[in-house]
């Protein structure tokens, strides 16, 4: 109970800090926000004259909208979308499978695609982004009612296995003097969860018993932005929206990652805990449960500071500019709208009133040429345009999103089209930056979710039987999670594709020729040697590297169903890709009847069950497991 209260004092002091230093930077995050959203703070503009320009010009949303989609475009267009590479020649086998599974895992299993649509957004837009990789089980309780009219009850699991979520910046919290969430005396996020949620979660044993009841009065406060403003930018997005909640019933509370001595051995353990701070709660503890230790939150930057952690994006590139732009232009319009207003002078013994009739051709019969008048408050000037393009150039010097990256037509006499490659090119070196960045935080999150596969078991352990290579995957996932971690059997990284499909094409047309150039003079020598051995597997070799090239220059032509136009069946008949027999193959028990099959697979499930368990002893399978998967 001590050492409880000593957490819980500790806790509540570091929160309350934190609360307040962080005032400033969630402000930032919604004036920023704001400005991406480009709304005019009035509806409608009395000055300089009723009904004046009130646009704004949204060069936040220009850029950002256009980083996102190539950014989006470059890591998802890929398949798969994760490149291996094997260092471990025992596993060489396993590089194009292991590739093949995780691509299935993050697209299928994790969607891995909805966390990088918020959080890489939040990166370009405000310069930091934050995702984790973690493991969820979550089972339901299902009701039926069988034949006899009885009532039955069962569990459901609807989701069980690694997962891969994006965390709100807004939300993820540390303390301002820590810059790396795996050495910060603390790190988390914060949380929220209606009362059907709570509950939930408690009868799963997430939190203590008692947590749905002591928590049920905070659930009346009905705040929209939590009592310590914990959800101040969600709501700030909500009246951005037009979609404010009204009388949300929530309750906030804190995941936090911490080192602390909780046996009193005067060493600090690794915790995670949910704690509730409006009213010093305890929701739940437990021992950080990651093998080795890690906390799950990744910290990507899009323009890095130096030695912080967070990151400038291009709201803050263009926060100066995008104001200047908007005044400019409202000025120009109005100005133009003034210079456009021509109105009459009359004299008042002209005899003309103010609901005299105008018509072309009418005659106007005055004692004075200047009894009659036109009147043009102001001119247009040139100027102001030049101004403003100007102002945006130098926006687009500072983001780097200038009129190629937008597809625009070029201004001026155009360039040829070596000169557009090459600025094509050196244009892209900004962008590549900032696309090296976040591939190498994808890459980490990957890793952390095979480490979490690895350790808590796949969701769907049936794709070892049935798909292609799978018992390779398995050898690799049968290893040390010290090995995998450290990376000395293999490494991941994000595959993405070229910015540009011209670029693209035109290397690999040249990497093609290359190639043709360097089979044939390989061949040519070996047959010189008198080696036949080495000419059928420099052909063998050729015909891979061949297939590989031609598939690469078809994509980059966006060109469908390659695998009709290529012989891929040149792998499998090159013994290039090795089948684990299993359900969907012919195998000794196709005569047998439906239950021998059944205990079959519960064997071959139960057996991939402990090569994930092992630490691994090599790269062979043992022979018992061997044998038992075919």
């Amino acid at each position: 109970e001590g050492t409880k209260e000593s957490l819980l004092s500790y806790l509540y002091d570091e929160m309350v800090r934190h609360d307040m230093e962080r005032q400033d930077a969630i402000q930032i995050l919604l004036d920023q926000q704001k400005d991406y959203w480009a709304e005019p703070s009035l509806k409608r503009r009395k000055f300089p004259f009723l009904g004046a320009s009130n646009l704004v010009i949204p060069l936040n949303a220009i850029a950002a909208e256009s980083v996102q989609a190539r950014v989006m475009t470059m890591v998802w267009a890929s398949t798969p979308v994760i490149a291996a590479n094997i260092r471990d020649p025992k596993f060489a086998s396993a590089e194009h499978p292991l590739e093949n599974y995780l691509d299935y895992e993050l697209r299928h299993n994790m969607h891995a695609r909805t966390m990088m649509n918020s959080s890489c957004f939040e990166t370009v837009k405000y310069g930091t982004g934050v995702a984790k990789s973690d493991y969820l089980k979550l089972v339901k309780k299902a009701v039926r009612h069988n034949a006899a009219g009885e009532r039955e009850e069962f569990p459901v699991v609807i989701k069980d296995g690694a997962t891969m979520d994006s965390v709100a910046y807004a939300n993820y919290i540390m303390p301002n003097h820590a810059q790396d969430p795996q050495t910060a005396p603390w790190c988390g996020e914060l949380m929220h969860n209606t009362p059907f949620g709570i509950k939930n979660l408690e009868e799963a044993t997430l939190f203590y018993p008692g947590t749905f009841e002591h928590l049920t009065n905070h659930f009346r406060t009905r705040s929209r932005t939590g009592t310590s403003l914990e959800r101040a930018f969600t709501a700030g997005q909500e009246d951005l929206e037009k979609t404010a909640a009204i009388f949300p019933e929530l309750v906030d509370f804190r995941l936090l990652y911490l080192s602390f001595d909780v046996d009193g051995d005067d060493k600090l353990e690794e915790i995670v805990v949910w704690y509730h701070h409006d009213s010093r709660f305890l929701m739940g503890a437990r021992y950080n449960w990651n093998s080795d230790l890690r906390r799950p939150y990744r910290i990507v930057q899009y323009i890095p500071v130096e030695h912080r952690w967070r990151g400038l994006g291009v709201s803050k590139q263009n926060s100066q500019f995008q104001k200047e732009v908007t005044t400019i232009h409202r000025q120009r319009l109005d100005n133009a709208t003034i210079a456009n207003m021509r109105m009459f002078k009359i004299n008042r013994l002209s005899g003309y009133g103010p609901k005299e009739p105008i018509f072309p051709g009418k005659m106007w019969f005055v004692d004075d040429m200047d009894h009659i008048d036109t009147i043009q408050l102001g001119e247009v000037y040139s100027s102001s345009f030049s101004n403003e393009q100007s102002s945006v150039l130098y926006s687009q010097q500072r983001t780097g999103v200038n009129e190629v990256i937008l597809g625009m037509p070029q201004v001026g006499t155009p360039g040829t089209a070596t000169g557009d490659l090459a600025r094509i090119q050196e244009g892209n070196k900004k962008f590549d930056f900032s696309m090296d960045n976040i591939r190498d935080w994808f890459s980490i999150l990957t890793m952390d979710a095979f480490l979490n596969i690895k350790q808590f078991g796949p969701r769907h352990p049936e794709y070892f039987s049935s798909a292609e290579g799978g018992v390779e995957v398995l050898k690799i996932l049968g290893q040390s999670i010290g090995d995998i971690r450290k990376g000395i059997l293999f490494e991941v990284k994000a595959a993405g594709q070229a910015q540009n499909r011209l670029l693209d094409r035109n290397n690999w047309q040249q990497i093609g020729a290359l190639t043709n150039q360097y089979y044939v003079s390989m061949i040519q020598l070996a047959i010189q040697s008198g080696r036949p051995d080495l000419v059928t597997l420099i052909l063998n070799k050729g015909m891979l590297a061949a297939t590989e090239v031609m598939k690469q220059i078809l994509e980059s032509f966006d060109v469908r169903s390659i695998n009709r136009i290529l012989v891929t069946e040149v792998e499998e008949l090159l013994g290039q890709a090795k089948l684990l027999p299993g359900g969907s193959q012919s195998d000794s028990l196709d005569g047998a009847d439906r239950g021998t099959k059944d205990i079959a697979e519960a064997e071959r499930m139960a057996a991939i069950s402990r090569i994930i368990a092992g630490n691994g002893g090599g790269g062979e399978l043992p022979v018992e497991i061997g044998e038992r998967l075919g």
